[in-house]
């Protein structure tokens, strides 16, 4: 009988390098990832040195399958997919490389595709919160698009650091 469990855990958008180590670690105690669907959901393996890269993807799924194949011809097991977000793992091996991308351009532009998806984001809470507010004023819904609108710019801004960091 296989054990699982599930663990509720927050990372931001700009915290990818934050969940993968977390996810790595998880590994090390004997968790190996296999869904992700608003909770992590692990199963009970041997205790492993495993290495978990994310990989923002924007474009359509229609390729999918192509890009999932893309990462496994170089070593990357697919493990699972939340939102654009997908999920990879290999084992540890102290002459391979840690990265899914070997050129900084690659992941740049992964994120800048995440980057015009929060500011699509950004644009839609306006235009939601600015109708729902004309009709209705309940604190919690001013409350509530305030926090969403501040949450989102916080994002853009961390991500655009990302960037700028990439290009250096």
């Amino acid at each position: 009988m296989t054990k699982t469990k599930k663990v509720f855990r927050i990372f931001w958008a700009w915290q990818d390098h934050k969940e993968e180590k977390w996810l790595n670690e998880m590994a090390r105690k004997g968790w190996a990832l296999i869904s992700y669907k608003y909770l992590y959901t692990f199963k009970k393996i041997e205790p492993t040195r495993y290495i978990y890269k994310l990989d923002y993807k924007a474009t359509s799924d229609e390729d999918v399958k192509e890009y999932k194949m893309i990462f496994e011809e170089t070593g990357w097991e697919y493990v699972t997919q939340y939102g654009k977000w997908h999920y990879f793992r290999t084992l540890e091996n102290g002459n391979q490389l840690t990265e899914i991308y070997t050129e900084n351009e690659f992941q740049i532009e992964a994120y800048k595709n995440l980057l015009r998806n929060l500011t699509i984001l950004l644009i839609s809470i306006l235009i939601i919160s600015g109708i729902v507010l004309s009709f209705y004023r309940p604190a919690f819904i001013i409350g509530f698009s305030t926090a969403l609108y501040f949450i989102t710019i916080l994002c853009i801004v961390k991500v655009k650091q990302k960037i700028n960091k990439l290009k250096v």
